[in-house]
């Protein structure tokens, strides 16, 4: 028999009677041996083994298992399948003889169903149809019940209203350019403000000029110093030796005869035109030029003729007093502008108004020039310093944090501060002035220390007791839920604590 030819078949852990079914369709021999793998657990009901064995008889061929021992070799074994411990084994078997011999023969005993009910429904211990031992379990679990009731239902909310007081202050502030921030010494920044401003302003000059109007004419005398005959052409220069000198010209051309001490007289006329030019008899004696080698002159009359008018000029004080009176005038109208410059509720320091840039200045006329009038233009920066109200307001927190009351906290936005006295600035540029600050403040109330005040007490009492512990404006206001509820809530959570105002 061993040479029958055996399809084995080698189960893998996920297989099911149909994966199976389809690896036995494949055999084309007419013994089939299933090798379980170990440990698995497929293929254990009757209802599987059945199938398979009659899947087996369809294909012509008989069905036998390679198993360890267990319930399945039974099971196998009550359908007649045989059953090896391997397939070594179970291809030198005879599975026919194995399948008719080894076949037991099942019987069943009776099931005994008053047995099974004892087994199943075991009885009671006596002490515990005790009526005693029933109610005290009944009253442990109303008690049970209770305390979770206690414990959850109840829910309270409680308001409070923190005791309020006003804080005032009196604070001395300084304020400087040099200084960076705010400390509690009293300091802060000195802060600038600017604007440009452009003025023209005209006054009446005060100065009066000279000017040539008409040149002095008359007369001189050329004296020949040689015996030739020396000739004068038109615009030969004359002049005093005093210095400096006063200069004529000629006004023909002239010819002296020749022999020394022979004269001519020819007409002059001054080259500057001016009152400067009237002369004394004798006083053009100097002949420039290489006639005066040969030739010697002097006026035998006065010279007259030259004239001079007056205008009005500018004069340096004028300008300056001008630059004064407009510098002022748009200074004055900076008082104005400059405190508009700055944010509400800044302080302005009005004693530091002063001139920051000169952007352009225009005199007209320009200097050393004619006319009645002097105007002058002037655009310019004027600036002035100030103090923020965030700089103050810093300054009035940290001053009044230091003087804060005990178990006090300041009220949101409730801070205000008021000059109590006119802003002095010295000769170092340090601006002082007084400051009055004023705020709110308003006890400092912790809900949990509250919540640990009154877990598990009565309204009247948490009441009192919240009244006693804490800073409060009025008493306290405490709501249960449910309203007939006789004490507040033991666990935290369920207490809800509001603090306002």
């Amino acid at each position: 028999m061993g040479a029958v030819k055996t399809q084995v078949i080698k189960l893998d852990p996920h297989d099911d009677v149909t994966s199976v079914r389809d690896k036995m369709s494949w055999a084309k021999t007419s013994r089939i041996l299933l090798v379980y793998p170990p440990r698995s657990r497929i293929l254990r009901q009757t209802l599987d083994l059945r199938l398979l064995q009659r899947h087996a008889v369809a294909l012509g061929g008989q069905l036998a298992i390679v198993v360890r021992p267990g319930g399945i070799r039974r099971t196998a074994q009550e359908l007649g399948i045989p059953v090896f411990k391997s397939a070594l084994i179970a291809q030198r078997k005879n599975w026919q003889a194995l399948s008719s011999t080894e076949k037991p023969v099942r019987r069943v005993p009776r099931a005994d169903l008053r047995q099974m009910r004892a087994e199943v429904y075991q009885d009671e211990a006596p002490w515990r149809n005790l009526l005693g031992i029933r109610l005290l379990f009944f009253s442990l679990g109303v008690l049970a019940v209770l305390i979770l009731l206690l414990l959850f239902l109840p829910a309270a909310t409680v308001k409070l209203t923190p005791a309020t007081q006003m804080q005032s202050l009196a604070i001395s502030a300084s304020a400087s350019p040099k200084v960076a921030r705010v400390n509690l010494t009293g300091s802060l920044p000195a802060r600038l403000t600017f604007t440009v401003l452009k003025r023209s302003k005209t006054v009446p000059v005060s100065g009066l000029l000279i000017i040539p109007n008409a040149p002095a004419v008359g007369m001189v005398r050329f004296r020949n110093l040689t015996i030739g005959v020396a000739g004068i052409p038109s615009g030969t220069v004359v002049r005093t030796i005093s210095s400096p000198p006063v200069r004529f010209g000629t006004t023909i051309d002239a010819v002296v005869a020749a022999g020394v001490g022979k004269t001519m007289d020819v007409p002059v006329q001054a080259i500057e035109a001016g009152s400067s030019g009237n002369l004394p008899v004798d006083t053009l004696v100097a002949i420039e030029g290489d006639l005066g080698t040969s030739l010697a002159v002097t006026n035998p009359g006065p010279i007259t003729g030259g004239s001079d008018r007056s205008a009005p000029v500018q004069t340096a004080g004028d300008r300056s007093r001008l630059r004064a009176a407009l510098v002022s005038e748009i200074l004055e109208q900076c008082k104005t502008s400059l405190p508009k410059s700055i944010g509400q509720g800044d302080t302005y320091f009005p004693d530091t108004l002063a001139v920051g840039q000169v952007l352009s200045e225009t005199y007209f006329p320009a200097q050393a020039q004619t006319g009645e009038t002097l105007s002058l233009t002037l655009n310019l920066q004027c600036q002035a310093q100030y103090a923020s109200a965030e700089d103050v307001n810093s300054l009035a927190r940290l001053a009044m944090d230091a003087t804060l009351p005990v178990g006090f906290e300041p009220v949101a936005a409730a801070l205000t501060t008021l000059n109590s006295s006119t802003p002095l600035t010295d000769a170092g540029g340090i601006t002082r002035w007084k400051v009055q600050a004023q705020r709110l403040v308003h006890a400092r109330l912790n809900p949990l220390e509250a919540t640990q005040l009154i877990q598990g007490r009565s309204p009247a009492k948490a009441g009192r007791r919240l009244a006693e512990s804490l800073q409060l404006a009025e008493a306290p206001k405490i709501t249960l839920v449910p309203a007939w509820w006789p004490w507040l809530p033991i666990v935290p959570f369920r207490i809800t604590v509001s603090t306002g105002g």
